[in-house]
C-alpha cells in the first residue's frame, strides 16, 4: 500500500495524509499553502515557513540543519553531526545545503507576506550560527514568486528525456541569478561534455577505491523501502526495488566505480545542458551564498519543466578541481551539474519540523 500511495495525485494527498495513509518518513511534503496560520502568533506562522525550508536540496539527502525561532527571528544552524567527513571534508556541500533551504524559507517568507533581514554568521565563521533571519510583516510580495516551485522541485539521478533546451530560456536562468562575483557557465557541445564525463569519471575511480569514501557515503543510501526519514533512496538512481535491498551494503564493500562511471556517462552525453557555478571566494560564507543562488536557478528552472543532476565529485577531489577551474577559467568551481527535461519523479524522504527545530537559540 505505501509504495502505492508514493504515486498518487496532489489532489489526494491531503485527504490521504490525514488518513494516516502516507508514509511518515514523506509527509513533510504534504505540506499545503491553505494551512497557513493566519491571525495568530508570529512565532507560529514562523514555523509554518519551516516546513518549506526542509524540503531544499542537500548533498545525499543528509538535510544538515537546524532551526531555532526566538519572537520574530529565525535562526539558521550546520547540523555537523550530519558531516560527511570523508565525502565532503570541507563541509562545503554541507554549508551549500544550509544554502539551499535558507533560499526556500526567504522565498516562502516573501510569498507569506514577510519583509526580512539576513545576518550572515553574526557570531562569526567558526560558529555553528550560519544566519538569523529577521521577519516583519509586510503584506506585500517582493520580486518573483518561486514559492509554487519548492513543492514541484526535484532531483534527476536518472535518464533525461530526449529534448533540446532554449537557449532564451538557458539565457534567462543565467540573468535570473546575476550576482556580481559569482558565474554560471553553459557547457552544451559534445567535447565538453566528454571532458566533463572523463573528470567524473576519473573522480569516481579514485574516490570509490577508498573504502572510507565508500563507507561514508553508503551510509547515506536507502532501500526502495526505506522508512528512514533521510538519505537517497535508490529509485532516484533507477535502481530495480529487489536490487535495491542489497545495493547499499554492496556499495559500501566493494569498488563499484564501473557501473557508477557508466551511469554518469550516460547522464553526462543525454542532457541537454551542462553548468558549473564558481565564486571569486571560497569559504563558508561563499558556499552558503552559491546554495542560495543554486536554489533559486533550481526554482526558477522548475518553473520552465527543466531537472537538474549533479556531479559533485570532481570538485571534492582538489586536483580534479583544480582541472574544472582551467575549463571556466574565472572563480572557484562550487556546483557542477546537467540541466534537462525528465519525467516526473518520486520525492525523497524528509525529516519533519519537529526533528530540526531547537527549543531556542543558544
Amino acid at each position: 500500500m505505501e509504495r502505492a500511495i508514493l504515486f498518487v495525485s496532489n489532489n489526494s494527498k491531503k485527504m490521504l495524509g490525514k488518513l494516516g495513509m502516507i508514509s511518515k518518513n514523506y509527509i513533510a511534503w504534504d505540506v499545503q499553502e491553505s494551512d497557513f496560520p493566519g491571525g495568530i502568533s508570529t512565532e507560529d506562522q514562523l514555523r509554518f515557513l519551516l516546513r518549506y525550508a526542509i524540503l531544499a536540496p542537500s548533498g545525499p539527502n543528509n538535510q544538515p540543519w537546524k532551526f531555532a525561532i526566538n519572537t520574530s527571528t529565525i535562526s539558521v544552524y550546520a547540523d555537523l553531526r550530519r558531516s560527511l567527513p570523508f565525502v565532503d571534508p570541507s563541509n562545503r556541500t554541507l554549508y551549500t545545503s544550509i544554502g539551499c533551504a535558507l533560499a526556500n524559507l526567504l522565498i516562502a517568507g516573501e510569498h507569506f507576506g514577510f519583509n526580512y533581514k539576513l545576518d550572515f554568521f553574526p557570531n562569526g565563521l567558526e560558529s555553528n550560527l550560519v544566519a538569523d533571519v529577521k521577519f516583519k510583516k509586510s503584506g506585500t510580495t517582493v520580486g518573483e514568486d518561486l514559492f509554487p516551485q519548492i513543492t514541484r522541485r526535484f532531483t534527476v539521478k536518472d535518464n533525461y528525456l530526449e529534448k533540446d533546451l532554449d537557449e532564451l530560456v538557458l539565457q534567462d536562468l543565467q540573468d535570473f541569478i546575476d550576482v556580481p562575483r559569482f558565474y554560471l557557465y553553459y557547457m552544451t557541445d559534445p567535447a565538453s561534455k566528454s571532458a566533463i564525463s572523463d573528470l567524473v569519471s576519473r573522480a569516481h575511480r579514485i574516490q570509490l577505491a577508498d573504502k572510507d569514501f565508500r563507507r561514508n557515503l553508503g551510509d547515506w543510501l536507502r532501500t526502495n523501502w526505506t522508512t528512514e526519514p533521510d538519505g537517497m533512496p535508490l529509485y532516484t538512481f533507477g535502481v530495480p526495488d529487489p536490487v535495491s535491498l542489497g545495493f547499499p551494503a554492496a556499495f559500501r564493500e566493494f569498488d563499484l566505480s564501473k557501473v557508477v562511471v557508466y551511469r554518469d556517462s550516460g547522464l553526462i552525453h543525454g542532457c541537454a545542458a551542462l553548468a558549473v557555478f564558481s565564486s571569486d571566494a571560497d569559504d563558508k560564507l561563499a558556499w552558503v551564498r552559491s546554495g542560495i543562488l543554486l536554489e533559486n536557478f533550481f526554482l526558477k528552472a522548475t518553473k520552465y519543466d527543466i531537472r537538474l543532476s549533479f556531479f559533485s565529485q570532481p570538485i571534492g577531489h582538489p586536483l580534479l578541481r583544480e582541472e574544472l577551474t582551467t575549463m571556466i577559467q574565472k572563480g572557484y568551481p562550487q556546483l557542477l551539474f546537467s540541466l534537462g527535461y525528465s519525467e516526473s519523479k518520486r520525492h525523497t524522504p524528509r525529516r519533519n519540523v519537529d526533528d530540526v527545530l531547537l527549543e531556542e537559540s543558544s
